[in-house]
């Protein structure tokens, strides 16, 4: 199973709440708020102030308290089981997360600090993640995934054919920054484009006439793309329109926004790769789903037989 550790290394936003109270008690042992706080710092530094972001921080916590109640509890299950990592296996732990957000380790250790986060606490957390994997890789075993299940989970993911279009752009810049004169210029400019096109003129032509755009020069040809691939505002109609349509003046905004319009040249059926080439990555993904299914069900099992006390 794949540990997902993910430390976005940012500002903490220094909180004046007492940090002391008590949010849960597991078999006896309490779990602080301030535990729970600093589980989920980074996302709690995004927080918006005031009355819009009350809400979102109790979501938070209330997450983070629920995961460190399934690690108190996975904790107590592998220690009667004898399951333990060692201090060496810890230490090369944090080393591969400090080498994964490009830092070494006293460099490490201080942006941990600028957040907030103590060393130790975060220790400990991947203490814990190792734990559960080794729990779960004890208790839970992936099934196997027969061939019939992949060839019916394949005929699914190619039941919804995926397309990819051609098009071309015309982009008249209009940036957030632009003076009110500007901004009014770029607005005749991307109507008088339109116009042209609606005359009868081609959008490749008008697009190398006053396009702003990097393919300008290529009467705007944008290649084809597939969804995902382009910027969503134009991605949207471009997928919308038939070939040979025309979109009418988008507007987005931004530092690099402005006016476009979008023709589509072409739509084609994208096609599937052989199943021969994915049927191992379908069975994984389904013997993942498996025992993640069962690491839930394993969770819930030790809830029941614990003593799990939440504060309000």
């Amino acid at each position: 199973m794949k540990t997902l550790w993910v430390l976005a290394l940012l500002p903490l936003a220094v909180s004046a709440e007492i940090k002391d109270r008590i949010a849960a008690v597991v078999n006896g042992h309490p779990i602080t708020l301030s535990e729970a706080e600093e589980r989920v710092a980074p996302e709690l530094a995004r927080v918006p102030p005031g009355p819009s972001g009350v809400a979102q921080r109790k979501d938070l916590i209330k997450r983070s308290v629920q995961e460190l109640i399934d690690e108190s509890l996975v904790e107590s299950e592998a220690t009667a089981l004898g399951i333990d990592v060692s201090d060496d296996e810890l230490q090369k732990l944090i080393e591969q997360l400090a080498k994964q957000n490009n830092l070494d380790m006293p460099r490490f250790r201080e942006a941990l600090a600028q957040q907030g986060l103590s060393f130790e606490s975060v220790k400990d957390q991947l203490r814990r993640q190792q734990l559960m994997i080794r729990l779960l890789q004890y208790k839970v075993k992936p099934r196997k995934v027969s061939d019939e299940e992949v060839q019916a989970a394949y005929a699914n993911m190619n039941r919804d054919a995926e397309f990819e279009v051609r098009a071309r752009d015309i982009y008249i810049a209009a940036p957030d920054g632009a003076t009110p004169a500007q901004q009014r210029a770029a607005g005749a400019r991307a109507d008088a484009a339109l116009r042209r096109i609606k005359d009868g003129d081609s959008l490749a032509r008008v697009a190398r006439d006053v396009s702003d755009g990097p393919t300008a020069k290529e009467g705007g040809d944008l290649g084809y793309f597939r969804r995902g691939q382009m910027l969503e505002a134009l991605e949207d109609p471009a997928f919308k329109l038939k070939p040979g349509e025309v979109s009418g003046l988008i507007h987005v905004p931004g530092e690099h926004g402005g006016y476009h319009m979008v023709m589509v040249e072409d739509r084609r059926r994208v096609a599937p790769k052989p199943l021969s080439e994915v049927q191992e990555e379908i069975r994984q993904r389904l013997a993942g789903e498996s025992v993640l299914k069962e690491r839930e069900h394993y969770l819930s099992q030790l809830r029941k037989t614990a003593q799990v006390d939440e504060k309000p």
